[in-house]
Formats: C-alpha cells, sequence, structure tokens
C-alpha cells in the first residue's frame, strides 16, 4: 500500500507540472500569434536622414500600418520554400559538423562586418558614460569621481572638451547605480585593448554571440530537436540579420544575455547528471554564471526567474524536493552576487551613488506618450524627477506611482486609446525588423566614413531591401515559432502516457517562462528593440521545433527519419 501510495502521488505531481506547462505554453502560444499579427500589419521603420552616421539616425518611429500585400505574402511563401531546402539539405549532415560549421559562419560573418564598418568612436550616450568611468578606474583617475568633477558651472579647459552628452561618473552612477556592473566589463576590455578600442569590444562581444548560438543549439537537443530540427535551427540563426549585427552595439547586452543563457544551459545539465552532488555543483555553478550575466545586465534576471520556475516544475514531477532547496539557496548567491558592484566601486572611488532612481522610473517611461516620441520610449522625465526631488528615493518612487495610476486609469476610461497605446508600443519593439542593429551599427564614427559595404547595407537602395528581407524573416519566424510552441503544446498533453525527461521539462519551461517574463516586462518597461532582441532569440528553438514538426507531415527519406536527437 505504501508504494501505491507512493506512485499515485508522484502521478498526481507529474500531472500538475505537465498542467502548469501546458497553460504556460498557451498563453505563450497567444503571445506569438499576436506578435504575428503585428509583424503582418505593421512594418516600423526609424524616421533618419539620407546619409549614414550618428547625426543621421533618431529613435522615431515611422508606422507602415495597413493589410500585408501580395509582395509580401509572396515572399513569405518563397523564403518558406528556400529555408525548408535547405533545411531538408543540411538535414543530411552530422550534427556535430552542421555545429561547427555555424558556429564558424557566425563567427567570421559578425567578424567581417565589424572591420567593414571599422568604427573608431561610440555615440550612444549610456555607452560613453561607461567607457568614460571605466577609463577613469584604469587610469587610476579617481578625481574624476569627485561630485564636485565638472559641474553645470565648470569652465575648465577638460570639462569643456567633454561631450555634452556625459555627465560626470559621480552623477551618471547616482542616476543609475546599477550600471556600475557594466562598467566592470568596459574595465575589463579597456585593460586589456585600451578604454577607447570600440572594435576590441565588438570582437569580444561577437565570440559572446557565437557561445550564444551554441547554448541554444544545446537548449534546443534538450526540447527534442532530432537532425531536422537542428538543422532548422542552424539555418533560421544563420540568416538572421539581427543577430549577426548584435555586435555592433557597444554595450553588454550581448554579453550578459550569452553569458546567462550559458548558465541556464549548464543548469539544464544538473537534471542529466548521475549522482547528487553532480546535480547539486551543476546548479550552484549555472547560477554563479547566471549571476554574472544579470551583473552585466540587470533585467536578465528575468532569465534566472525563468530557470527559477523551470526547476520548480522539474521539482513538482519529480519530488526531488532537494533540488528545489540547492536551487534556491544557488539563485540566493547568485542573486547578492548581482549587487556587489555598486559597493565595489563605491570602495574603490570613495563616494556614495545614493539610491538612483527607483525601477518604478521605467515603468513610468514604458506608460508615457509625448507628441514627437515614440511611445513607451525614452523621455527625460525620470532624470526632471531625479533633479526636481533632489534624488529623494521615496520622492521620486511617489511621483511615479502616481503618473502610472493616472496612466492606468486613463486607458481604464478609454479602452481605445490603450489598444492604439500599446499597439503601437508593441509594434515598435516586436515588428521593427532590424530590432536597432542597423541603426546601432552606425552609432558612431568611422575610419573610413562608413564608405563601401556599409553605406550599401545602411543607407539607400541596400538599406531598403535588407529591411524587406529582415521584414519576411521576421513573419516567417513568428509562424515557424508559433507552429513549434503549439506542437510542443499537443506533445505535452500526450506526454501523460510517456512522462518527459527532467532536462526536456525544464529546457521547455525555461524558454517558455523567459519569453513570457521579457514580453511582460517590456509590455510596461521602458521600450527599445535592442532591449526585446534577446527575447525574440529564445523563440529560435521553438521556431526549430516548429519546422521539426511540419517536416514530420512530409514524406522524408529512410536516413533522416531514423536519426534521434543526441543524449
Amino acid at each position: 500500500m505504501p508504494d501505491e501510495s507512493r506512485h499515485k502521488a508522484k502521478g498526481i505531481c507529474a500531472a500538475i507540472s505537465r498542467w502548469l506547462l501546458t497553460v504556460a505554453l498557451g498563453l505563450q502560444a497567444a503571445i506569438v500569434a499576436l506578435l504575428l499579427v503585428l509583424s503582418l500589419i505593421f512594418t516600423c521603420v526609424f524616421k533618419r536622414g539620407n546619409s549614414v552616421g550618428a547625426a543621421n539616425i533618431t529613435e522615431r518611429v515611422d508606422y507602415h500600418f495597413r493589410a500585408p500585400s501580395f509582395t509580401f505574402i509572396g515572399g513569405c511563401i518563397l523564403l518558406f520554400m528556400v529555408l525548408m531546402c535547405i533545411i531538408y539539405g543540411i538535414a543530411q549532415i552530422k550534427q556535430r559538423r552542421t555545429l561547427v560549421f555555424l558556429l564558424a559562419f557566425v563567427m567570421i560573418t559578425q567578424i567581417l562586418w565589424i572591420a567593414a564598418l571599422e568604427l573608431t568612436s561610440y555615440g550612444y550616450p549610456d555607452s560613453q558614460s561607461l567607457i568614460d568611468g571605466a577609463d577613469a578606474l584604469i587610469n587610476g583617475d579617481l578625481p574624476r569621481y569627485s561630485p564636485a568633477f565638472c559641474q553645470s558651472r565648470t569652465q575648465s579647459e577638460l570639462c569643456m572638451a567633454r561631450p555634452h552628452a556625459v555627465p560626470s561618473p559621480h552623477a551618471y552612477f547616482s542616476y543609475y547605480p546599477f550600471q556600475t556592473g557594466p562598467m566592470l566589463w568596459y574595465v575589463f576590455a579597456g585593460s586589456i585593448f585600451g578604454s577607447h578600442n570600440i572594435i576590441a569590444f565588438q570582437i569580444l562581444n561577437a565570440f559572446a554571440i557565437t557561445g550564444l548560438v551554441a547554448a541554444l543549439w544545446r537548449l534546443g537537443t534538450l526540447i527534442g530537436l532530432d537532425d531536422a530540427g537542428h538543422a532548422a535551427l542552424a539555418t533560421l540563426l544563420a540568416t538572421c540579420v539581427p543577430l549577426l549585427m548584435f555586435a555592433t552595439f557597444v554595450y553588454p547586452n550581448a554579453v550578459g544575455f550569452s553569458i546567462t543563457v550559458a548558465g541556464v544551459a549548464l543548469i539544464a545539465q544538473a537534471f542529466r547528471a548521475q549522482h547528487a552532488w553532480q546535480c547539486v555543483l551543476a546548479l550552484v555553478g549555472g547560477f554563479l554564471v547566471c549571476g554574472i550575466g544579470v551583473i552585466l545586465k540587470s533585467t536578465f534576471i528575468i532569465l534566472m526567474l525563468a530557470a527559477i520556475i523551470g526547476i520548480a516544475l522539474v521539482v513538482i514531477a519529480n519530488r526531488k524536493w532537494w533540488q528545489g532547496v540547492a536551487a534556491i539557496a544557488s539563485f540566493g548567491g547568485a542573486y547578492m552576487l548581482t549587487k556587489l558592484p555598486v559597493r565595489i566601486i563605491e570602495h574603490i572611488t570613495h563616494q556614495d551613488f545614493g539610491n538612483g532612481m527607483p525601477m518604478l522610473s521605467w515603468i513610468t517611461l514604458g506608460l508615457n506618450e509625448r507628441e514627437g516620441t515614440t511611445p513607451g520610449w525614452w523621455t527625460g522625465i525620470p532624470l526632471r524627477t531625479f533633479h526636481e526631488t533632489h534624488g529623494n528615493y521615496a520622492q521620486q518612487s511617489q511621483v511615479a506611482k502616481e503618473f502610472i495610476r493616472e496612466r492606468m486609469q486613463h486607458f481604464a476610461q478609454d479602452p481605445g486609446d490603450a489598444v492604439h497605446f500599446f499597439s503601437e508600443k508593441l509594434a515598435s519593439e516586436w515588428a521593427e525588423p532590424t530590432f536597432m542593429t542597423s541603426l546601432y551599427s552606425q552609432y558612431g564614427s568611422s575610419a573610413h566614413g562608413f564608405t563601401g559595404l556599409p553605406q550599401w547595407i545602411l543607407s539607400g537602395t541596400g538599406a531598403a531591401r535588407l529591411t524587406s528581407y529582415e521584414n519576411i524573416a521576421q513573419t516567417v519566424l513568428y509562424a515557424f515559432a508559433l507552429a513549434g510552441v503549439i506542437a510542443m503544446l499537443i506533445s505535452g498533453v500526450r506526454s501523460a502516457a510517456r512522462p518527459m525527461e527532467d532536462a526536456t521539462i525544464f529546457a521547455r519551461t525555461f524558454l517558455c517562462a523567459a519569453f513570457l517574463g521579457g514580453f511582460l516586462c517590456y509590455l510596461f518597461w521602458e521600450a527599445k528593440g535592442i532591449y526585446t532582441l534577446p527575447f525574440y532569440l529564445l523563440l529560435f528553438p521553438l521556431a526549430a521545433y516548429g519546422v521539426q514538426t511540419i517536416m514530420c507531415c512530409v514524406p522524408r527519406s529512410p536516413r533522416l527519419r531514423s536519426k534521434k536527437a543526441p543524449a
């Protein structure tokens, strides 16, 4: 009887875990369907000048809202057919060879693009401030961190030579104390290659993105991709232009995301370990790696939370409660790790940056709409509030709460305006085909003035053609991802007779929860396509699963049909 009771309890727990994952996948399917519709009826393009360079770009969006044209639909069908042919061919190659070729292709393509741009400086304001702060630490110029350094009335030659958009390090980190974490990456890169070596920083990004591709490959294996699925994943990643241009953004987004996903892949291995100590070691190591990634980009805490959700569903299914305890302890340690950079920098510089702006300030940005700006995008409201309250954290929070309450009341009273606001905001984040990578590829000065290939790709006819391709590819990706999520949902329901492995439950739950977390975060948070790009990339293993499902519905060669995903 005790054995029968335990078996029954285990079955109930497995059913609960499966039901929770099914609900999450259903929600993800609805959201991906929404993004597919947005990509069909919107094509967002940034307003810009006629030439290439930082002086000709803006973050103001033109919304091309209309029913998809016959040309667009034809392009989607053509791309679908071409991709399926390529995938069928690649599926005949051994997975290991495909992965090696994919990694080499991604790395080489990024290096060639970085070399073609040959940026000597970078104009993104946050990048400039972080480079400035890192340069002061590398050169031991700690007086630069003084609150009195280059105040508004200072007329010294040194201060007059500083870019107008770059506040003093103390002022900048008083606004954003959490940015001390990303600055450590600039310190690391600058100590080796020089503080202002833009190309070196981009090459480090390229290595990180190549590692990201390997991590996504591993997660794809865990969710159940076979040879056709891996061939699809390789093809989709290799033809994703935003991924290949991501490295040019001189900011730790790419590195932080890559490190965090690598940590998640390590956590997934915990559920394939043969011994308890190996499982615990993988959990601890994985979360510590995730913590390093979150230091470089704080919003990737979403990925850590998604990992915890994945572990929770695994533990509910297998009833190995000690795994949950180890995971929570590891998460706590990793979270504490993310709080160290600001303390370290304050100790080194002998300064106190205070609490900065409350997180509610970014929701204020995300709900803001002003004439001449894109809904939910950056404006100077939080900075103005910071100065008006003299940096008082409680007063800033109160101002933000009042603004958020007023906006939500307005949306409740005028649902039509709410639909208009959020549809335009979501379109600017998820239906802008480049995810801002073309914009940030030219956000600086080029050694040769963006002549040659960069000029053709970033302006005029070449830019229009590339954007058209990216627009079609984005829609096709959403369609594949929707098919993949639905197929995964169905397979999860059918798994009652044959329960999934723990690692598979974790990987599927993580990809679902992380995407949902990113979508919900940037539904209300400050909008930027470059911020949503990482969560868009999490759809690729699911899209590959969708292609795999489609190919299962058509006749395949005996050799291809017999191959299975490796353990």
